[in-house]
């Protein structure tokens, strides 16, 4: 009964003084909404970089890095409706990545959101020299809003005012926020292995192994069946494909042209495994992707694509002490100012 009512379901709105239908169907409005995004990608493509360094310190983690810069960039774009006035793009970025942020320690751990504590006198607060040796490393361990004040105003040297407005407070609680971060700072030492050692289970690691195979070989059918049914694939940052239907029709489309003479390996990068897609230029191996892959009953339910993610491939090559691979196809897409040539 029901579904034979969702079936025929139909939405009404005016537009004009004229009532017009349409089907309960998001697919015609996503196409719309893709016609808007290179212009909003036009404009805030000059800040990604410093919006994804900035993520990176927050968090403390590459991965949690890129999640809260896609978060920020889905939130800016969704919410460029209910914009009334003349807005700083930069500003209106690192806003958004900052609130979600709080907003996070705000439902995980109110107690961690800010920790007042009395008035710390200036001989206890530690030199600014001495808060850029110590902050990206040390900057995670404070309280939401300690980190953003202090990355806001002493990294991307935003102004007290500006630093008020992204993080919602006054220039005086902003400057309070500032003498705690400095002092939290001078306490803390940073750990030898801020990340924690996952787990994989060797039948686990067996299928992911497979799958690996499969990919690099281009043995797209014997991937298929490792799927679940109601499987995963998201290309960071560009789209999701849900089903196995749907991963083999798309995805597995876009692979086939692109996997010949790759080579794959699991490693243990930032606290967790990922699969790590090497290409060989000539003058040894150049990154080219990475992915994680999640495993449930010895199918492959999650599989996660950071291929066009260019801060957090640096990141990661510079990490595994290889190059990026800037020759890669970008299927239109333009990288600009990558830091150096793949050979």
């Amino acid at each position: 009964m029901f579904s034979q009512v969702f079936s025929v379901l139909q939405v009404g709105y005016k537009k004009g003084g004229v009532f017009v239908e349409k089907h309960n169907d998001l697919f015609s409005i996503s196409k719309e909404i893709k016609e808007l995004a290179p212009s909003f990608d036009c404009i805030v493509q000059p800040y990604r970089d410093q919006l994804w360094q900035y993520c990176r310190k927050l968090t403390g983690s590459p991965w949690d890095a890129e999640d809260l810069l896609q978060d920020t960039m889905l939130k800016a774009f969704s919410s460029l409706s209910r914009i009334g006035q003349t807005m700083n793009a930069k500003s209106y970025l690192f806003r958004i990545a900052t609130n979600i942020w709080i907003d996070h320690f705000r439902k995980k751990s109110p107690q961690l959101l800010d920790m007042e504590s009395e008035k710390i006198p200036d001989r206890d607060l530690v030199p600014y020299s001495e808060v850029l040796e110590s902050v990206e490393i040390l900057v995670h361990q404070l309280p939401a809003k300690q980190a953003a004040a202090i990355l806001l105003a002493e990294v991307y040297r935003f102004t007290i005012r500006e630093t008020a407005e992204i993080i919602g407070s006054t220039e005086g609680g902003v400057q309070s926020l500032l003498s705690r971060a400095r002092a939290n700072l001078k306490k803390q030492k940073a750990a030898e292995n801020p990340f924690q050692e996952a787990v994989l289970t060797d039948d686990k690691k067996q299928v992911i192994q497979q799958y690996m195979d499969y990919f690099v070989k281009g043995d797209f059918k014997s991937i298929g069946e490792l799927l679940g049914n109601y499987a995963t694939n998201e290309v960071v940052g560009q789209g999701m494909d849900i089903g196995k239907t749907q991963i083999r029709k798309n995805s597995m489309g876009d692979w086939g042209s692109s996997t010949a003479g790759l080579s794959a390996e699991l490693a243990f990068l930032w606290g967790r495994y990922a699969v790590i897609y090497t290409r060989d230029a000539g003058c040894g191996p150049v990154l080219w992707d990475i992915a994680t892959a999640e495993i449930e009953d010895g199918k492959l339910i999650r599989h996660k694509s950071y291929y066009f993610c260019r801060g957090f491939l640096e990141a990661a090559a510079a990490e595994l002490s290889i190059k990026l691979d800037t020759e890669k196809d970008l299927f239109g897409q333009e990288w600009e100012k990558i830091k150096g040539e793949t050979c």
